[in-house]
């Protein structure tokens, strides 16, 4: 096996992430370990705990944290480098009831849920009365010490956590972990970081060949699982994803032959060369090389198109690199991005790149769910639940989405309580319907949109700290049109094809990009996409009422006066608030005075939603040129 030996490899870098008693345990130990190893104490809790360790993974400050209890699991599920949890080992169980049987009788051992006690010995101690209690968050924890003295408990044994909240409650406590079950942990994270750090110079070096090979490249092993592939296969490969077999993305006949060169093999919608390769080591065949040469496009230069999204700009392609990559992984994605850049087709992106690809793909608009519904829709209910519920009961959105993709836009748009409500299916992973006494356990990869900055909507008291950092695992920032004038294009040509097919119109397709183009790359797009598209369906059929594409051009002005006016101001840059956004305050005013007030109409052709349209004409209620303007026209 390959290693580099780096000698600055040899001193790894840990972080404690823990509280009091259990923060002073392992920082007496830092003397004995300070020639091996770096060894960082954060003192905090649960999301507090995340934010830091996030901000050090963002440094790259840390090979590999340490920690116990509820504070361990919940690291471990979403951080992306490993974690070592403090194991409690049956000897500091049976010394802890020991020295507190001392102090009392009457004895609660409370610990996390998900932790391993070995509590079976605990029916024999004689002479005391341990009661075992479990919890799964903070609140849990702190709620059980309710009525504590009442039940006449006289000593509590738990994590430092716990140790903490009966020290608050004037209680007794004996703290279960040992020095030496610390020490324990930090040797084995110790050895975990080191293994961590030469895996991962062995991938950066493998990664390194791959990237340099002039083709696109695929690595399987023995058992043809996806273990490596350079950015040319994936921009190649639909949905290309480790620890996946090959047959998900190529012929399954290539498993039969360790040795080939196919011809002709489609691959996504390109004709491909395979030549397939078999590596040995000592004789023994390890794994595969798959190279790939695809056969030229037909139309050298024209726009790259996977699952809808259409684009040609490197900020488009970064943004699909990281929707794939994304969508590999467990995690929630969320996508951040105006209104109109395409983000259901952005989140059916990376439901195409997950696990879940073969399961149904859900989407609701969160703004759109009314408040007493939001339970029954999302959750299901069961047969009777309440007055005038379906016989029979009804399936939730979220149980039809099991096995699939869950995406939710204009997630800051949901009420402070129904957030609550979807924070606890992320931590639990299950639902149960409204009436039932059963949960459904789910198997969801969730996607979340919203057209605000989640983490300000946080500042403002709008928007759950706990859920901001469930969702905000994988983050994608979706260009708005304006910032990636290279897509307009490309998007154009798309849009007279389809739109074409649609309304049996036989267009002249350059013709029509070669007037079009030049005009759409001086304009702002406020609506995005979405926008360029109601356009081009309004241009596209006013285009069959001219002779030619001369006349036509002759009338652009007349058809799409939007276009020609403050054309030059569509360069970013601008401070908010200020000429840009004064430009479309007045073309939101005069789109909707020409429709006669009527926002239905008015939205549908900027390309917003209503709910967008409503927000603007709030802001801009203080404006006197907005009064008059405000009719429903429904």
């Amino acid at each position: 096996m390959m290693e580099f030996n780096n000698a600055e490899a040899d001193r790894v870098k840990l972080c404690l992430i823990g509280n009091s008693k259990l923060s002073k345990m392992v920082h007496s130990l830092i003397p004995e370990f300070q020639s091996i190893a770096e060894i960082v104490i954060i003192d905090s809790i649960f999301n507090d705990a995340l934010m830091s360790a996030r901000r050090l993974v963002e440094h790259d400050a840390v090979d590999v944290f340490i920690s116990a209890g509820a504070n361990a699991h919940y690291l471990k599920d979403t951080l992306p480098v490993p974690v070592v949890p403090l194991e409690l080992r049956q000897s500091d169980l049976v010394n802890a009831v020991l020295k507190a049987r001392q102090i009392s009788n009457k004895i609660l051992l409370l610990t996390y849920e998900h932790q391993s006690t070995w509590t079976e010995f605990l029916d024999y101690v004689e002479g005391v009365d341990i009661e075992h209690r479990t919890y799964k968050t903070a609140e849990e924890a702190r709620e059980t010490f309710h009525g504590v003295e009442k039940d006449g408990i006289g000593v509590v044994i738990g994590s430092s956590f716990i140790c903490d909240l009966a020290e608050q409650e004037g209680l007794p406590f004996v703290m279960v972990y040992s020095r030496e079950s610390c020490r324990h942990m930090v040797r084995k994270a110790i050895a975990v970081a080191g293994e961590h750090k030469r895996e991962g110079e062995r991938r950066a070096f493998v990664q390194f060949l791959l990237d340099s090979a002039s083709s696109p490249t695929i690595i399987t092993n023995r058992d043809e699982q996806v273990i490596g592939f350079n950015r040319s296969a994936l921009n190649l490969v639909k949905g290309l994803a480790r620890n996946k077999r090959i047959d998900r993305f190529l012929d399954s006949r290539f498993l039969q032959i360790p040795d080939t060169v196919a011809e002709g093999i489609q691959v996504g919608d390109r004709l491909c060369q395979v030549q397939k390769s078999a590596f040995e080591i000592d004789g023994r065949r390890v794994g595969h090389l798959y190279a790939l040469t695809a056969a030229p496009q037909s139309k050298p230069g024209s726009e790259a198109k996977t699952s809808g999204l259409i684009y040609q700009s490197g900020r488009m392609a970064e943004v699909v690199h990281f929707l794939q990559v994304y969508g590999a992984t467990p995690g929630a994605v969320l996508l951040r991005g105006e209104t109109g850049t395409g983000k259901e087709l952005a989140a059916r992106m990376i439901h195409d790149s997950s696990a879940n690809k073969e399961g149904p793909f859900v989407a609701i608009n969160c703004a759109a769910i009314p408040s007493e519904l939001f339970e029954s829709e999302l959750f299901g209910y069961a047969d009777g639940a309440f007055t005038s519920s379906r016989s029979g009961g009804k399936s939730g959105l979220l149980e039809n989405a099991n096995n699939g993709t869950f995406f939710m836009d204009e997630i800051n748009s949901l009420p402070l309580p129904q957030q609550a409500k979807l924070l606890r299916v992320l931590q639990e992973r299950e639902v149960r319907p409204v009436g039932s006494r059963r949960s459904i356990a789910l198997n969801i990869k969730f996607v979340a949109a919203c057209n605000h900055d989640l983490l300000e909507e946080v500042r403002a008291g709008r928007f759950r700290e706990d859920l901001y950092y469930r969702l905000n695992v994988f983050i994608v920032n979706l260009p708005p049109l304006r910032e990636r004038p290279d897509d307009i294009e490309p998007l154009t040509r798309h849009f007279i094809q389809s739109l074409g097919r649609q309304y049996g119109i036989d267009a002249d397709e350059d013709a029509l990009a070669e007037v079009l183009v030049p005009r759409f790359r001086r304009y702002r797009w406020p609506g995005n996409v979405r926008q360029l598209e109601n356009l081009m369906e309004r241009l596209l059929v006013s285009s069959t009422l001219y002779t030619s594409t001369e006349q036509f051009a002759s009338q652009l002005q007349s058809l799409a006066s939007e276009l020609f006016e403050a054309t030059d101001c569509g360069h970013a840059g601008f401070a908010e608030g200020g000429h840009l956004q004064s430009v479309e305050q007045e073309e939101i005013l005069k789109v909707l005075d020409s429709f006669g007030g009527n926002k239905t109409k008015a939205a549908e052709y900027l390309g917003i939603s209503q709910t967008t349209l409503w927000r603007r004409l709030k802001q801009m209620s203080a404006d006197p040129r907005a009064v008059g303007n405000d009719q429903s026209g429904e």
